[in-house]
């Protein structure tokens, strides 16, 4: 009889091919957006990510931008993760602005502020059928991302 270890049965899963096949996409496609090389670097020589989510700095230790995919869910997020609950209870006054910001990517979804939790979000989400061209997705969360980066510099 033939045993695998989690690990090696995770890595033969058809999920873990998706994501990877994913998130190298996406760092191909972001590497050719010169306003998104200018914001973040050029993400091209990134590792193979196998995860759910990908985070790009903004140079603060309180707050940075990721982008997350939900295969079984069919959709894709953008989000900014506070670690800085009271950064996020500041951004969180500015409501308004902020989902100016945000307003051509779909609904903006905020966790609230005084909920009993660590870490706070803001995101949008949009949906996904994986088995066609991710070109549309990539070009979405690559502006997702931008937009998020001009949201954390309403902080400033």
């Amino acid at each position: 009889m033939i045993t695998y270890t989690l690990d090696e049965l995770r890595q033969v899963s058809s999920n873990i091919s998706l994501r990877r096949s994913f998130w190298n996409g996406l760092y191909e496609y972001a590497a050719t957006r010169p306003d998104f090389v200018d914001a973040y670097g050029d993400p091209s020589d990134r590792k193979t990510n196998s995860d759910t989510w990908t985070s790009f700095g903004v140079g603060s230790e309180i707050c940075h931008p990721d982008g997350t995919l939900n295969i079984r869910g069919g959709y894709i997020t953008v989000d900014l993760y506070f670690t800085d609950t009271f950064q996020y209870a500041k951004l969180y006054t500015m409501r308004d602005s902020v989902e100016r910001i945000l307003a051509n990517l779909g609904e903006v979804i905020w966790d609230e502020p005084d909920a009993d939790k660590k870490n706070r979000h803001l995101w949008v989400r949009r949906g996904v059928d994986f088995s066609g061209d991710m070109t549309e997705a990539y070009r979405w969360m690559t502006d997702g991302l931008l937009a998020m980066r001009n949201v954390y510099e309403l902080l400033g």
